[in-house]
């Protein structure tokens, strides 16, 4: 990044956060340094015992997931790599929406840690802000001792040469569904990823089977609003070939060049809608509808973060041993998207970056990271950890799907500006040529046209 380059107002950063993927950052300053302790006289007449090594100081920021048992295995790993290193940490949790409204004041006062978790999206709003320590050398060191990053991190964390934050671990929403409503039906389910023809049949045939037995099941838990939140109609579109911009990320093609892959994705959508796979109240999706439909025994189907079956195996686990585990659809394409949950940023303004350099270093080893990923929901960044046992079994399309997952902004490399706002627009083009077809009757034609339209005046406020 040019020196010269114009650092975030607070209110820039704060709008930025908005349409953000949520993250969590917990403040906390560092401790002073402990005074180095006098060497005691000596009482023979020799060399006087050398004084003990001076204790480093370090400040560190996780946040809170939606896996406590995680949390608490990385606190504990982290206060014993710290007592075996001559090092202490002063550790801070919070939730994650106080993120957006932490980071920036502690950017202005100085006061960042040595080194935090953070969301990607905030990572990059970070590095736009000048606030970040480079992080190439320990991208490469890193890598190479983890038998290498997933596909596509490479490019992903590299943003004009210099990699600001270091991935952490892969998010994607996936399919998780009710084996065994399927097997009682004799409805055999495809191993790994499903195509969107099967996901519809499948589901249409077991929702139907479900009425007659007197207790109707909804095909699939999906929202059908806007500003869409399970990803279930961005990867509709995405796998139909219907890109919105092209691959430099800076011109709208929707209409010009992707009008019939559009079309079809629309198409599918309808024809599932009008076979009533939708759940009545689909309109009126939040953003922890799809998590009460499944958990509460709606419906056979839903695509959400993995945090539903985490949460179904500590509350109810039969439901969890009766829930099947599988990426995102897909047809012309098998993509899916993904997230940086957690990646890991240092402060430029540390004064221990040596120490804090070998704490990250030890975030990445496997008695800290492996322990961690067990506990929780998330895939792995690094290949060494592809061959964990817990990659057996229902758990395995955590892996599967994050290695096929696309990162924001894709089909270009990575995301910019345009395409933040574009999508976190309570406009978003996708959503709301969804709602347009199934809800208010139009055309696909005329939904396309009008997110064209839209999307060609946000882009045009940047290139």
């Amino acid at each position: 990044m040019s020196v010269s380059q114009k650092k975030l107002s607070r209110r820039d950063f704060l709008r930025s956060s908005a349409v953000a993927a949520a993250g969590v950052l917990l403040v906390g300053c560092a401790a002073p340094a402990a005074a180095p302790q006098a060497a005691p006289a000596s009482s023979g007449g020799g060399e006087a015992p050398a004084a003990p090594a001076e204790t480093t100081a370090l400040s560190f920021w996780m946040w809170n997931t939606f896996a406590p048992e995680a949390d608490e295995i990385m606190q504990t790993k982290l206060n014993e790599w710290a007592a075996a290193n001559n090092a202490t940490i002063d550790i801070s949790r919070d939730a994650d929406p106080n993120m957006a409204q932490k980071v920036m004041p502690s950017i202005e006062a100085g006061t960042l840690p040595d080194a935090m978790f953070i969301n990607g999206g905030v990572a990059l709003q970070m590095h736009d802000a000048q606030a970040l320590e480079p992080l190439n050398d320990l991208f490469t060191e890193i890598g190479e001792a983890h038998g290498g990053w997933q596909p596509r991190l490479d490019t992903f964390s590299n943003r004009g040469g210099v990699v600001p934050f270091l991935p952490y671990s892969i998010d994607t929403p996936m399919v998780q569904f009710r084996k065994d409503v399927f097997a009682d039906a004799g409805i055999t389910v495809p191993e790994g990823q499903w195509t969107w023809d099967e996901t519809r049949d499948l589901c249409v045939q077991a929702s139907q089977w479900s009425e007659d037995q007197g207790s109707k099941l909804w095909g699939w838990g999906f929202g059908i609003v806007k500003l869409t939140h399970d990803g279930w109609c961005s990867d509709l579109f995405r796998n139909y070939g219907a890109d919105v911009w092209d691959e430099t990320g800076e011109k709208i093609i929707l209409a010009d060049e992707k009008m019939a892959e559009a079309v079809a994705a629309l198409e599918f959508a309808k024809d599932a809608y009008d076979q009533g796979l939708f759940p009545p109240d689909a309109a009126a999706y939040d953003y922890a509808a799809n998590n009460k439909f499944y958990l509460e025994k709606q419906g056979l189907l839903v695509i959400n973060a993995a945090s539903i079956y985490v949460a179904a195996q500590a509350n109810d686990p039969e439901l969890a041993e009766n829930t099947g585990l599988a990426p995102k659809p897909k047809a012309l394409r098998d993509t899916t998207d993904a997230s940086l949950r957690y990646t890991v940023v240092m402060s430029n303004k540390s004064k221990e970056k040596e120490k804090a350099s070998d704490l990250v270093r030890a975030l990445f080893d496997s008695e800290i990271y492996a322990p961690w990923l067990e506990a929780g929901f998330v895939a792995n960044v690094l290949s060494e950890y592809d061959a964990l046992p817990m990659w057996t079994g229902t758990r395995k399309a955590f892996n599967l799907a994050a290695q096929i997952g696309s990162y924001p902004g894709y089909p270009a490399p990575f995301d910019n500006a345009a395409i933040s706002e574009l999508s976190g627009s309570p406009d978003s083009p996708i959503g709301s040529m969804v709602v347009r077809v199934l809800i208010d009757g139009w055309s696909p034609e005329e939904a396309v046209a009008e997110a064209d339209e839209f999307s060609k005046r946000v882009f045009s406020k940047y290139f």
